[in-house]
């Protein structure tokens, strides 16, 4: 039997922001999404149909609300991990995303 620890103390309320976790949930989504376009567009070896761009530009909406989610999760008083997780993954996320939109307007 397991003894239970008398120092077991939390001194604050605090507790993980839910835009937070919405936001890493989201920036999940869109980087399995866009590995999911990148396996289609390879198999269809480049000439993907207009339903491909709109599920793009679905998944760059996405990511741009998980960013700004993640960014007003950041003024809280929660504890911060999955604020600032969540808005470095869908930072990065969005910069590739503007990227690829960017590199197709130019090629």
């Amino acid at each position: 039997m397991r003894r239970k620890k008398k120092n077991n103390y939390k001194f604050a309320d605090k507790k993980h922001s839910k835009l937070g976790k919405a936001s890493v949930g989201l920036a999940v989504l869109s980087f399995l999404s866009a590995i999911a376009m990148i396996v289609l567009s390879i198999q269809d070896k480049g000439n993907s149909s207009v339903y491909m761009g709109s599920a793009g530009v679905l998944a760059l909406i996405l990511t741009a609300a998980s960013f700004l989610l993640g960014l007003s999760s950041l003024r809280g008083e929660d504890y911060k991990l999955f604020s600032v997780l969540g808005s470095v993954c869908s930072g990065i996320m969005l910069a590739g995303w503007v990227a690829v939109y960017v590199l197709g307007f130019y090629s």
